[in-house]
């Protein structure tokens, strides 16, 4: 019921066009990296697909990123424009669950983005990689990955979209928090994890160090404890509504 209630608020409010968008430009990078420049990754050793992961990925997420930033205030607009919330505080529908489900709403858009971002890279590496063989294997863990990596930043921003009732405040708190964090060394474990930094880790460059189990437990615990703090900040912004 929330999730299908959460679907039709979303109607007309430009929150999947962005997806859409979003999703697009940040496949058009490897896309456009290759055209104009090919000759320069071909050549390098190793494997094709982490070499395309490590001249794009980072662009790529930060696009990733900034769509999320923007859907977040999005949804939340809706809630709170002609006074949404408090025409929903009279239903019989818990606050947590609405925050739920438009965290779930997110989880599957993203999904959807980062699918479209991982296929693509997949047919960069096999058109222009002649020796490259697609693995189903490694598309899935790459994609699990990237999702999970995800999921501290989505449930932060949705959180800073949640607690401010103008739109533009959100918005900008999330460009100064993309911004700040990207200037973070993503050589740091600790760094790495945090949310708006977290996402730029690639399967590989996590694998390769060793922490692949230790980063994915802490993205989920992250994930778990803002939880946590966006259902208390629901109790509270509910008593002081």
């Amino acid at each position: 019921m929330i999730f299908s209630l959460e679907l039709k608020k979303l109607k007309r409010t430009g929150y999947m066009p962005a997806f859409l968008g979003g999703a697009v430009l940040a496949a058009a990078v490897p896309l456009l990296h290759m055209l104009v420049r090919s000759e320069t990754f071909i050549v390098l050793p190793g494997e094709p697909l982490n070499i395309l992961y490590d001249a794009n990925w980072q662009m790529m997420t930060m696009l990733n990123i900034l769509t999320i930033i923007l859907c977040a205030c999005i949804i939340y607009h809706t809630e709170y424009s002609d006074n949404g919330a408090q025409k929903m505080a009279v239903l019989p529908v818990c606050d947590n669950h609405i925050f739920g489900g438009k965290f779930m709403i997110t989880v599957l858009a993203l999904s959807g983005m980062l699918l479209f971002e991982i296929i693509i890279l997949e047919l960069c590496a096999l058109h222009w990689f002649s020796d490259y063989q697609v693995q189903l294997t490694d598309l899935t863990k790459n994609f699990c990955f990237s999702l999970i990596a995800s999921l501290p930043t989505i449930i932060l921003m949705l959180l800073i979209a949640s607690a401010c009732q103008n739109m533009w405040v959100s918005l900008g708190i999330g460009v100064i928090l993309v911004f700040t964090v990207s200037v973070f060394p993503k050589e740091n474990l600790f760094l790495s994890l945090c949310p708006f930094n977290s996402p730029y880790q690639t399967l590989a460059l996590v694998t390769e160090k060793g922490k692949e189990y230790i980063f994915l437990v802490t993205c989920i615990a992250e994930t778990i404890l803002l939880g946590i703090a966006a259902h208390k900040l629901e109790h509270v912004r509910r008593y002081f509504s």
